[in-house]
């Protein structure tokens, strides 16, 4: 992806001012990486809406923007936003899936939509991995579609930032936990199962719903709620000196960050909380990478240790009456 880049993007696409974004699942930090590049790196505007907003709207609200959805495999939830693209003046589509590879996996009523899709004149932004369901939790696919954002948005015209290289990217791939946060998850499981709580700065706590999404996907624990560190003074740090658990600490390279986590460190050692800091060396456009990398290799190494099994999940099968929502079903 980093050689190759993405292909030209259409006329409609590179003309296109105002963008609504929805995605869910991992697709949600995508969409709101995208939203964050579009609004902090263009003159363009992007609104992130959930795909439950999609289903009843009104048309008119749609009139004069662009739809972008994220979803990896095109679930059947995505079908809903895909569903209104009669509303909007272009559509847009990020996903792992192509028509050819969803007719040989059988996945006709995906196939077809993706010709409706093109045949309408909506844009197909493809990025790895496809097929990539064996597993609960998702590895790959969450990866590439932050670089898909990041080549997508560096075509737009007027953009501050050039696309990314394989030298500002490929390193951050190799970025390990810190040893005391391995040695305390794998070590005192229990600690972290009972829930734990995400503590970062802006842009990073705008999209880091995937990052916390890796522990409940990936082990089945509660999903750790995300803080900006001056949010975490008005309600999160009162409550955790009431029932102490552990706060992992996203460290980005701004020396703000810095004087943040001192700070935030700080406090919690003073009543007594566990704080564990796991250091990006990169500016905000791509330090999301280096902490995905992190925290893959951390879940990996945890649910090896605790023997998940990531493919007999619980509530495997049963989850289609909302899983499977879409228009008429």
């Amino acid at each position: 992806m980093l050689v190759r880049g993405l292909p030209q993007l259409s006329i409609a696409t590179l003309a296109a001012e105002r963008f609504i974004v929805t995605g869910t699942g991992s697709s949600e930090a995508h969409a709101r990486y995208l939203c964050t590049l579009i609004n902090l790196y263009t003159e363009r505007t992007a609104t992130y809406l959930p795909l439950s907003a999609l289903a009843a709207a009104p048309s008119e609200v749609f009139v004069g923007k662009t739809l972008i959805v994220f979803s990896q495999g095109i679930s059947p939830n995505a079908h809903l936003a895909l569903s209104r693209h009669a509303a909007f003046t272009h559509t847009i589509l990020f996903t792992a899936t192509t028509a050819p590879a969803a007719r040989v996996a059988g996945k006709l009523d995906r196939a077809d939509l993706l010709y409706e899709l093109l045949d309408g004149g909506g844009d197909l932004i493809v990025f790895p991995l496809a097929e990539e369901y064996t597993t609960l939790i998702r590895f790959v696919g969450p990866l590439c579609g932050y670089l898909a954002c990041l080549q997508f948005a560096a075509q737009l015209s007027g953009c501050r930032f050039s696309p990314p290289r394989p030298g500002q990217i490929l390193p951050l791939l190799d970025l390990a936990p810190p040893a005391e946060l391995v040695e305390a998850v794998l070590g005192r499981p229990e600690s972290f199962a009972r829930g734990f709580n995400l503590l970062t700065a802006a842009p990073i706590s705008d999209f880091a719903q995937n990052l916390a999404c890796k522990f409940m996907e990936g082990l089945f624990w509660p999903c750790p709620p995300i803080s900006d560190f001056l949010q975490f003074a008005h309600g999160p740090f009162q409550q955790m000196a009431a029932h102490p658990h552990p706060v992992v600490i996203l460290q980005g390279d701004s020396t703000v960050e810095a004087e943040l986590v001192r700070r935030s460190v700080g406090m919690m050692q003073d009543v007594g909380l566990e704080a564990y800091v796991v250091h990006v060396a990169a500016p905000p456009l791509y330090s999301i990478f280096g902490f995905e990398a992190a925290l893959n290799r951390l879940v990996f190494a945890a649910l090896q240790r605790l023997g998940i099994d990531q493919i007999n999940w619980p509530g495997k099968g049963r989850d289609d009456l909302l899983y499977g929502f879409s228009p008429g079903a």
